[in-house]
């Protein structure tokens, strides 16, 4: 199965309204593990999609491209620069390219691992993005091997990112500015982890119910 530019473009659109909708919950979850940003830096970040996009595309990686550099120019926190850094790679991986095969649906969230791993010096297990991003990545890969639907593949995984996102209550940060506020930060889900489980299931059209 292949996915268009417009394909493309409105699956960005309704991850970024549903990020501005989630600026609340993601202040509210930052303001008890972070510095309180996060609701504010992904709307930004929303806003900055949302521009591009309106913007008349060349083809899937210039979208991308131009999405990823806006959102360091105008979200550069810690989540935002990660995404960043994160559409970056993606839109390497998609260039010369008209159309994102299913080979490309699977590649493109490994690549973000990989950039997030690196440049957040992150592991599974750290209460961070991962914990979700990870078990989406790995979740999506074994079931469409299974089946060799990516759209089923791609149902079955935003469901592990939300289970996942939800898991990360409890854990104890190991990393950040979380880590030196533990305790504090128990109680509550990983806020990258969220954003994570939120952009899995807008790609399905699916609401997701964040345990806080």
């Amino acid at each position: 199965m292949s996915f268009s530019l417009d394909d493309m473009l409105q699956a960005l659109k309704r991850i970024s309204y549903e990020l501005i909708d989630a600026k609340d919950l993601l202040t509210y979850i930052d303001n008890l593990s972070g510095d309180g940003d996060l609701g504010i830096s992904m709307e930004k970040a929303a806003f900055s999609i949302l521009q591009e996009i309106d913007v008349p595309a060349e083809s899937i990686s210039d979208v991308l491209f131009r999405c990823a550099r806006q959102i360091n120019i105008n979200a550069p926190s810690t989540m935002g620069t990660l995404l960043s850094f994160s559409l970056f790679e993606a839109a390497k991986l998609m260039q010369n390219k008209a159309t994102i095969e299913d080979r490309d649906a699977l590649m493109m969230p490994r690549k973000m691992v990989e950039t997030i791993m690196i440049n957040g010096r992150a592991q599974l297990g750290d209460k961070t993005v991962l914990d979700a991003l990870i078990p989406y990545t790995d979740a999506l890969q074994d079931h469409y091997l299974e089946q060799f639907d990516i759209v089923k593949a791609a149902k079955h995984a935003a469901i592990q990112a939300e289970d996942a996102a939800n898991a990360t209550k409890g854990c104890i940060a190991k990393i950040g500015r979380a880590k030196w506020i533990a305790e504090r930060s128990r109680n509550c889900p990983d806020g990258g982890a969220v954003v994570c489980a939120i952009i899995a299931n807008m790609l399905i059209h699916r609401k997701i119910n964040i345990h806080v």
